[in-house]
């Protein structure tokens, strides 16, 4: 059977810098993480997702944009084919940024109602996003459909988490999201919680911390970022602060972050399930069941080719009252495709025979075409629309 991974492949890694929690140092870390990453020879995306824009101010860069608005983007990445490099613009040698606008306060009313309104950045780090080592987003301080879009694409989440008298209560809240995305998506990123704003003299942030490592084991970062009046000075002049001041508290604290997100690359690779969808010999048992569901490949003659394999499709719709599967292999014959079963936790299921190749697809969920919310791979058609791909070897 195929399984369907998280988006994007190789060793790229998409974090997404997340806290409902203003002040706390989101900007400030994706600022000064994605210039001593870029210094570090790795290239970078900078995403501000934010609509107040304070990364895009804190470099400087409001004169920077792409050809196209990320605004415009999430709008319409399904009618038109837009690429990730369209967006962005260069800031320095490694790094790029895709700014943000005022307009972006608009899309959440604008999406409402919209066919995957939560998936939009997810689907559009695809075209184009394999260009860089690292792709960073710093997200709007609350727990909209701007934040819940960075949830979805990111395979690694890093919340800044300030020694405040707050903190520990949002990130109770803010865990409780990101386990409703992942269960609503199933997506399993990485999640890891950074200190900031630390000063180990003062007995609340020492509180802070052991209650940190107390209920979020094996999550909290080694590095600490330390109180320094020259990361607020930074942004003031549009520099990160390896620019601002190189020798610093500030500057030392978020190299050493830098080295310990690329030290665990060799992990990552290891850790990370690739991109393509692999096909395998499905269990004997399972073939009665897949003919009872509608068996597509015994229908169109596929399966009788000896190289065909078994290919186990999945939709999560719970609410839905009826799934099909259609695609190149059936002409996209919305009658003849194949009805999958829905199971208990409201994932429907079907199994068709295919023999090797490249095989465009989407989902008939009670009548509207869907893309595969759990396939990474898409293509763009000549006409503009989007089809979930999947590759049988």
């Amino acid at each position: 059977m195929a399984v369907y991974r998280q988006p994007l492949g190789g060793a790229l890694r998409v974090i997404g810098i997340v806290n409902q929690k203003g002040g706390c140092g989101k900007t400030t870390t994706a600022i000064n993480l994605g210039a001593w990453l870029a210094q570090k020879e790795k290239k970078v995306l900078l995403i501000d997702m934010d609509p107040q824009g304070h990364a895009t101010a804190g470099l400087n860069a409001q004169s920077v944009s792409g050809e196209i608005d990320m605004r415009s983007a999430l709008l319409n990445v399904y009618e038109e084919p837009i690429s990730l490099p369209q967006l962005a613009g260069s800031l320095a040698p490694n790094l790029d940024l895709v700014p943000s606008l005022i307009s972006l306060v608009a899309i959440e009313q604008e999406l409402a109602g919209a066919a995957d309104r939560d998936r939009r950045l997810r689907d559009l780090l695809h075209r184009g996003g394999a260009a860089y080592d690292y792709i960073l987003i710093d997200s709007p301080p609350n727990l909209g459909m701007l934040t819940v879009n960075v949830l979805a694409a990111s395979r690694e989440i890093l919340i800044p988490v300030d020694t405040g008298v707050f903190s520990l209560h949002g990130l109770r809240r803010l865990f409780q999201v990101i386990e409703l995305v992942q269960e609503r998506m199933g997506l399993h990123p990485r999640v890891q919680i950074l200190m900031t704003m630390y000063d180990q003299r003062v007995c609340l942030a020492r509180t802070v911390l052991a209650e940190l490592e107390q209920h979020y084991p094996g999550r909290l970062l080694q590095t600490k970022i330390r109180n320094n009046v020259h990361l607020k000075e930074a942004p003031a002049r549009g520099l990160p602060i390896l620019q601002h001041k190189p020798n610093c508290l500030g500057s030392w604290d978020y190299r050493a972050l830098a080295d310990e997100i690329v030290a665990a690359e060799a992990e990552w690779e290891l850790d990370v399930p690739q991109e393509e969808v692999v096909p395998e010999k499905a269990p004997r048992e399972d073939a009665a069941e897949g003919s009872a569901q509608g068996d597509l490949g015994a229908r169109s003659g596929l399966g009788a080719q000896s190289d065909s394999s078994e290919i186990l499709f999945c939709m999560a719709a719970p609410q839905a009252a009826s799934v099909r599967l259609v695609g190149e292999f059936n002409e996209w014959q919305a009658d003849s495709g194949v009805p999958l079963k829905r199971g208990e936790d409201g994932v429907w299921t079907g199994r068709i025979r295919l023999p090797p190749g490249n095989y465009q697809y989407k989902y008939l969920v009670d009548g509207q075409w869907v893309v595969d919310p759990g396939n990474p791979l898409r293509v763009v058609t000549d006409k503009g629309a989007v089809n979930s791909l999947v590759k049988v070897r």
